[in-house]
């Protein structure tokens, strides 16, 4: 009775606080932005669609991953190949929430989910003097701006090329005229409304502040990877492929959250990298966030929130990984069906999730707050226990943390529990982002987390399996029941799930600028009953946050050559080439892999530091494999799939190398997998073959004239600083990955 009461009174308090009017006079500030600017709803669209993932994008809008106009899930993966082929969609939708108290203890938010009945977000950015937007201006930035690293590297190449007087352009890039995605990059703010004259970012070659790709100036990519995340955090672009937009909370009345605005800036940018790996099955998404009213907000919250159909979106169960951030969606059940309109994965159903990489940046407190597994010194010096709660913990920098996932929640779309549903009024919205049901009772370990379902020790994150052991940081270090926490162990009904990651709480103050980023990861057991694929994507998991990690800069394998081709009577000779922008040209790749990690002694000789471990990390040159491939829509990723790709030819140095192998470490087994990469015949590079066969064919194989066939030729490079034998414990700190091959063509 006593927590009850407690809890009463403390809803009742929380109704007050948020119903009091706001009477200070900050900007931005009343029940509905002032004045309301009247812009009409985001409806641009783009499609992200680079590697394995077609992701529709309605950012300017604030929300993601839905085709509204169809009332249908729109993030496809694996993607169709021919628009007959089945469709498979793993989330349905997704969007930004945001939401803190002001001075006078009104609540302000904007927070959007399917905007099917009303708004909270508007195209475009926001004055820098007034915080304030006009329909004009959202109607101009109701944009979205595609660019990619290989356009921008071309570009770079050909102004380089033009500026040299020993390279002649019209040789080297015949033709070439500089993108309309270049020129009309949206670098500058109009500041004749005061916007900010810096938006979009780029580089800028001349050094004047003033965007002019005439003049070598480029939308920025860190083309050269000296850009060190961890000390500089000015904007720069993403990925291979990137769609930038920007968009505020001010443009017209809040109607999906019915709470008033914040004021704040929000320039996004999706991204996705096309790999030979699981990263090839992910998307990524950055958010710059600018509060530009002149009011603090305490107590306040970011949030991720999914709606995660995976196929039939009627027996979904979640759950979230403490140490990693990690919110993910997994089948109910050993099968997913088709059913509701909706294709269904059949059996071993995949798994995708969401981790939270970075929210805001936790309030100043004068030291730098410890990463400790001692849960009572974390809470006490506002530490975290696990890496993937946060960043910049223990770093030996003061006052650098930001946050990663602090809550993880879910809800029903039909309720089953008090306090459960889609959220109605700005309190739901925020209750749920600062770790509360929509009631604000609080979430307790075990059962569905509710009190009804028999716990009662109080927690911050629901169905962390057994991630939260021994530590249970969820629960402030006290111990709960069960161990292994999940919907699978539980038996719970399957349902229609929706997710919520949150990170606070902060103090929001003026002008500050913070990031949130996120990656949608996904992977697929081979065998196994509807939990194995949650195994396989927290591997997947571990791959995302190393990216994270290093900047977002992917170890680069030596470029894919080009080919020519040769038609004769019932034969084809094949050529390859390395063009002087490819980072193989005259065969000579040579690159350090900064995943690659080196223990302090190794074979007995001590490395003290890093540039000696440097030494070790690069990866050569060593040969060329070609395959023939069924279509011409086969990736990277599939050549290991010999229903859709067959080795042809296969070359390398003769230097005594030959057969590589890759070894893996396979969670479930707890062992690690060798996989033949390559067997090398150890001859000498060649660059013409006679191709004669056709290997797909089921009768004499003769090549036919006027038939179309696909080839894909790809090099590889080699590193063994030190042999591994996983039966030898002195040589378990040996290189697992001798191999690495292309992922891309040079500058494509």
């Amino acid at each position: 009775m006593k927590n009850l009461s407690f809890l009463i009174v403390l809803l009742l308090i929380l109704n007050n606080v948020y119903s009091r009017r706001n009477v200070n006079g900050n900007k931005g500030g009343g029940e509905n932005p002032t004045p309301a600017a009247g812009c009409s709803p985001a409806t641009a669209i783009a499609t992200l669609e680079l590697n394995n993932v077609r992701a529709r994008i309605e950012g300017t809008g604030g929300s993601m991953w839905q085709d509204r106009s169809n009332g249908i899930s729109s993030y496809e993966i694996p993607k169709r190949i021919n628009v007959d082929d089945p469709k498979f969609n793993s989330i349905y939708a997704g969007a930004l929430w945001m939401g803190g108290l002001d001075v006078n203890g009104q609540l302000k938010i904007a927070a959007v989910r399917f905007r099917n009945i009303g708004n909270d977000f508007w195209p475009g950015p926001l004055s820098l003097t007034t915080a304030e937007v006009d329909a004009a201006t959202c109607a101009k930035f109701d944009e979205f701006y595609g660019v990619s690293r290989a356009m921008v590297s071309q570009f770079v190449a050909w102004f380089n090329c033009k500026e040299d007087p020993n390279c002649n352009e019209n040789d080297e890039f015949p033709g070439y005229q500089i993108p309309d995605e270049i020129l009309n990059w949206p670098a500058h703010g109009d500041i004749s409304k005061g916007q900010d004259y810096v938006l979009a970012p780029f580089f800028d070659k001349d050094g004047d502040n003033f965007y002019d790709p005439n003049a070598g100036d480029y939308p920025k990519y860190d083309l050269i990877g000296d850009f060190d995340c961890g000390t500089d955090r000015s904007p720069r672009l993403f990925g291979d492929t990137t769609i930038w937009f920007v968009f505020n909370d001010k443009g017209n009345v809040h109607s999906e959250s019915q709470g008033p605005s914040i004021g704040m800036e929000i320039r996004g940018q999706a991204f996705a990298f096309a790999t030979n790996d699981e990263v090839n099955n992910m998307t990524f998404y950055n958010y710059e966030m600018i509060n530009r009213s002149t009011f603090t907000l305490t107590e306040t919250y970011f949030g991720q929130w999914v709606d995660a159909d995976l196929g039939n979106f009627s027996d979904d169960y979640v759950g979230c990984d403490a140490e990693r951030g990690l919110g993910y969606c997994y089948n109910g059940d050993q099968t997913d069906e088709t059913a509701n309109g909706t294709e269904g994965y059949g059996t071993t159903p995949p798994a995708v999730g969401v981790d939270f990489f970075e929210g805001p940046y936790a309030d100043d407190d004068g030291i730098d707050n410890p990463l400790t597994q001692i849960v009572q010194d974390a809470i006490d010096s506002a530490g975290i226990p696990y890496k993937g709660l946060g960043i910049g913990y223990g770093d030996g920098i003061v006052d650098n943390e930001r946050y990663g996932m602090k809550k993880f929640l879910y809800y029903n779309s039909s309720p089953t529990n008090p306090g459960d549903g889609d959220p109605s009024t700005a309190l739901d919205y925020y209750n749920y982002m600062r770790g509360r049901w929509k009631d604000g009772s609080q979430f307790v370990w075990g059962g569905t987390g509710h009190f009804s379902s028999g716990g009662n020790v109080p927690a911050d994150l629901i169905f962390p399996g057994k991630s939260d052991y021994p530590l249970f940081w969820s629960t402030k270090g006290v111990a709960a029941t069960p161990i292994d926490w999940s919907e699978f162990n539980e038996g719970n009904l399957k349902g229609d799930r929706r997710f919520l990651q949150s990170a606070g709480p902060f103090t929001l103050e003026p002008g500050a600028v913070n990031d949130l980023t996120v990656g949608v990861v996904w992977a697929r057991a081979i065998s196994g009953d509807n939990f194995a694929s949650v195994a396989s994507l927290l591997v997947a998991d571990d791959k995302a946050q190393a990216l994270f990690d290093n900047c977002f800069k992917i170890s680069e394998g030596p470029d894919a050559p080009d080919i020519t081709f040769q038609e004769l009577k019932n034969e084809l000779i094949l050529y390859i080439t390395n063009k002087n922008l490819s980072n193989n040209y005259n065969e000579g790749y040579n690159q350090k892999n900064p995943f690659i990690a080196i223990p302090d002694t190794l074979d007995g000789v001590y490395y003290p530091n890093e540039d000696d471990k440097d030494t070790l990390k690069f990866y050569k040159f060593q040969g060329y494999q070609i395959y023939q491939v069924k279509n011409g829509l086969i990736t990277v990723s599939e050549l290991n799939d010999p229903d859709v790709s067959r080795l042809a030819f296969q070359v390398d140095l003769k230097d005594g190398i030959t057969t590589l192998i890759n070894h893996t470490y396979n969670e479930e087994f707890e062992i690690n997998v060798p996989e033949v990469m390559v067997q090398g015949k150890d001859a000498g590079i060649k660059h013409s073959f006679r191709i004669t066969q056709d290997l797909f064919a089921t009768g004499t194989g003769k090549l036919v004239n006027h038939k179309t066939y696909h080839y894909m030729c790809i090099a590889y490079a080699y590193n063994e600083y030190k042999h591994f034998d996983p039966n030898d414990p002195l040589k378990l700190d040996g290189q697992r990955l001798t191999y690495i091959a292309s992922r891309k063509t040079a500058g494509s």
